[in-house]
């Protein structure tokens, strides 16, 4: 009964952004409960931009990455998303359409690798499976597989290495196409090379989406115009330069 209480989420209809989208963060403020994550913090992510966030652990990385798709409210300040025509569109459930998250671990089910992949878009084609395939460099193992695409695998990829049920998660992100990707942690179990080549692939995608990279590795950065920094609540900004 207490779900059935909990009001529908907002969505605003009016879909004006389009392309490559930024996101614009201004006084931002957000706490659980008595506990301050962040305090007035202020920052922008312009569209196609590659942005690092680095910081310890529980300092609040992936709340941030809550507020900016909306499954939390922002105590005080506002989250703006906008594009290169000078749309806007305010904070709302709606902005979780133009977004790929790929969280930490990863979140495949039992069945065929085509129905995994097919969770991220329901009526891609083969080709577009395959090219997703591709750019989260997992091709060519899929393609050794006894059964391609349609060899069965268990809850949380079992039956596969850590690192090849991390890429087919990224995959399955990758075929939305999506101008906006966040990458929560998605990287962790691959080897650096890999990862490298995964970024690279990522970067060179055309229009070339806007991507957040939560990370613990300093090898990311190498990936990134700018590094994000959480520390006590507030948010520092090095520049990196253009990638």
């Amino acid at each position: 009964m207490d779900i059935q209480d909990i009001p529908l989420e907002e969505c605003i209809e009016d879909r004006n952004i389009k392309g490559n989208i930024g996101v614009s963060v201004k006084n931002l403020s957000f706490a659980y409960d008595r506990d301050n994550i962040f305090n007035n913090i202020n920052f922008e992510i312009k569209p196609g931009e590659f942005v690092g966030i680095m910081g310890k652990s529980g300092i609040g990385k992936t709340t941030l990455i809550r507020l900016l798709m909306n499954f939390i409210t922002p105590s005080t300040g506002s989250i703006n998303y906008y594009d290169n025509h000078g749309n806007e569109m305010q904070l709302s459930g709606t902005v979780r359409e133009y977004i790929s998250y790929v969280p930490q671990g990863n979140t495949l089910f039992s069945g065929t690798i085509r129905k995994n992949i097919l969770i991220g878009k329901e009526d891609a084609t083969d080709e577009e499976i395959w090219d997703a395939l591709d750019k989260a460099v997992c091709k060519d193992f899929v393609e050794l597989l006894p059964e391609g695409l349609d060899t069965v695998i268990g809850e949380k990829g079992m039956g596969l290495s850590e690192g090849q049920a991390q890429r087919l998660g990224l995959a399955r992100a990758l075929i939305r196409k999506s101008d906006f990707i966040i990458l929560d942690e998605a990287t962790s179990a691959l080897d650096e090379s890999t990862e490298g080549l995964l970024l690279e692939h990522l970067s060179d995608m055309t229009p070339r989406p806007t991507c957040i990279l939560i990370t613990h590795r300093k090898s990311v950065l190498n990936y990134c115009n700018r590094e994000f920094v959480l520390e006590g609540g507030n948010l520092n900004v090095r520049s990196i330069g253009q990638v």
